[in-house]
This record gives C-alpha cells, sequence and structure tokens, in this order.
C-alpha cells in the first residue's frame, strides 16, 4: 500500500499567510511615505505659505527700492559735498588736502587718511571717503540701475495684476455664496475694497516711477558732474 506525506500543517501556514498580509497593511510602502511627506505639486506649497494680499501690500515698497537704489547716489551728491566742506572747520584742517583725498576716492576707490588727525576725525573722514567712492561708482552706473529698474517695476506691476485678479476672484465666489452670512459679507466686501485700493495705489506708483526714472540718466550726469566739479580744486592726495 502507498504511503503518502502527512498533509501540511494548515493552521500554521494560514497563520503565516495572515501575518505577512497584516505586516503588509500595517506597513505603508517606502515610496508612498515619502509622497505624504511633500506635495506632487511644489506651487500648492508656496500659496500655501504666502498670503497673497501681504504680498500684494508689500510691492509699493518693492517699487519704492527700486527707485531707491537709483536715486540715493543722486541724492547724496551734496550731503558728501556738505560733509567734505564741513570736516575741515570742525577739526582744524587743511580743506585742500581733504578735498584731495576725496578726489583720489572718487576716482579710484582710494581709501586713506593723508593727513595727522585725531581717531574721531579719522573715523569719519574714512566713511566719508567710502561714501564718496560709493556715490562715484553708483552715479557711473545710473544708465544700467535704471534699465534694471524699469524691467523690475514693470515685473512687480504685472505680478500684482495676476495677485490681484486671483484674489478678487476667490472673494467674488465667496461673496456669490447664498448661505453667507451678513457679518461675513461685509469682512469679505471690506477685503475686496481693500485690494481695489492697494491696486490703485500700485497703478498710481508704477506710473510715477516709470517718469521718474526716465529722468534719472540725465540726473546721474549731473550729479556725477557736480561732484567731479566740487573736487577738482584739491590738491594731489600724499
Amino acid at each position: 500500500m502507498t504511503s503518502f506525506p502527512p498533509e501540511p500543517n494548515m493552521t500554521y501556514s494560514t497563520s503565516i499567510v495572515l501575518s505577512s498580509l497584516c505586516i503588509a497593511l500595517l506597513v505603508p510602502a517606502t515610496g508612498c511615505g515619502k509622497k505624504d511627506k511633500g506635495t506632487a505639486n511644489p506651487d500648492d506649497a508656496a500659496e500655501s505659505d504666502v498670503d497673497p494680499m501681504v504680498e500684494l501690500q508689500a510691492i509699493p515698497a518693492e517699487i519704492q527700492a527700486e527707485l531707491d537704489l537709483v536715486l540715493q547716489p543722486i541724492n547724496d551728491v551734496d550731503v558728501v559735498i556738505d560733509q567734505v566742506t564741513s570736516i575741515p572747520t570742525r577739526y582744524g584742517l587743511d580743506a585742500a588736502s581733504l578735498t584731495a583725498m576725496a578726489k583720489a576716492s572718487m576716482s579710484d576707490g582710494t581709501v586713506s587718511v593723508e593727513i595727522d588727525v585725531n581717531a574721531d576725525a579719522k573715523a569719519e573722514i574714512e566713511t566719508m571717503l567710502k561714501t564718496v567712492n560709493g556715490i562715484a561708482v553708483g552715479l557711473k552706473e545710473t544708465p544700467a540701475r535704471v534699465k534694471t529698474a524699469t524691467g523690475n517695476i514693470i515685473a512687480l506691476g504685472a505680478k500684482a495684476t495676476g495677485i490681484v485678479a486671483k484674489v478678487t476672484a476667490k472673494l467674488q465666489a465667496k461673496l456669490a455664496n447664498p448661505l453667507l452670512k451678513a457679518d461675513a459679507k461685509v469682512s469679505i466686501q471690506a477685503d475686496l475694497d481693500l485690494v481695489v485700493g492697494v491696486n490703485a495705489e500700485i497703478k498710481a506708483m508704477i506710473g510715477d516711477a516709470q517718469q521718474t526714472v526716465s529722468s534719472l540718466p540725465a540726473k546721474g550726469t549731473e550729479a556725477l558732474a557736480k561732484l567731479t566739479a566740487a573736487f577738482a580744486g584739491g590738491a594731489s592726495a600724499g
């Protein structure tokens, strides 16, 4: 009589299968786990991190910063000329020597106090010389800075238009909800009014900024000529 191998232990095999299934269900796949930590669309994460209204309200300051980058050297010319004039009087120094140092700083960036002065005077003179050089560099770069500022201002205007359209659409959609309570409606309408106001401010600023920027190359040239003339009478430094 043929003997057959004993039947496998079904209870033992079933428990192994069930254990494996439990592990598979309890431990998520590595790939899926990594996706859960991030987002399929990076723009979604960025959008959630930035308040569009905060971004919109920051644009006027960004426009002003673009203007200031070009305007600052022009506006500082008179300030630094007055400083070069007043330092000799305040510290009892030779005006021609100081003017010569300013001239050297303007032409090649030299910052060197070539006269015998106390520590306070030396510190102020060194700061003044660095300022003179910074102004000279800024004035010479005026055409390039104007070009950059113009492009950035246009880009900021486009950015504002996009934010306004997006925020307005969302707020109007909320207002269209027939179940919206009166106090919520008032709040949303106030937000809409704020968007309109900020948008009007930005448009006005962009118009004024573009007009201002267009005149700055000529003003930069005039300011550089004025600074050069102010230091033309200085003796040779050293």
